[in-house]
């Protein structure tokens, strides 16, 4: 992909996120796709890693059901061939205690053959606990 279709699925892969399209971030993502959320497991419930289609589409599923994201907006979008850096920021609605708040994430995105492959999640985890 060229930087303009890696910039257009990068957008569309957040707008599916935001939407809770399942089916839409299914294709966006490879087979052997890994995607963690980096933190320490000791002190966060969010920090995890999960690999293969299935436990990628497991955690995604699970996210979606758990955190609503509003007021989503991409603050930076850095594009190097295959790989990807995104700075937003969201208010995200804690479905599961009512809570929310306003933060800001990092995201580093792989991409080979028009998916997925890797992608590392950057938030803070000790607002969830």
């Amino acid at each position: 992909m060229d930087r303009g279709e890696t910039e257009a699925f990068i957008r569309q892969l957040y707008a599916a996120r935001i939407e809770g399209d399942m089916g839409a971030l299914g294709k966006a993502f490879a087979e052997n796709a890994k995607f963690q959320v980096a933190g320490s497991t000791d002190f966060s419930m969010l920090a995890t890693v999960a690999e293969g289609h299935d436990g990628v589409m497991g955690l995604l599923q699970t996210m979606v059901d758990s955190l609503a994201l509003e007021d989503f907006t991409i603050l930076d979008l850095l594009i190097d061939g295959d790989k990807a850096a995104v700075r937003w920021r969201a208010t995200v609605h804690l479905v599961t205690s009512d809570q929310t708040l306003s933060t800001e994430l990092a995201d580093f995105i792989e991409i080979a053959d028009g998916k997925v492959v890797a992608f590392i999640e950057f938030l803070d985890t000790a607002l969830a606990g």
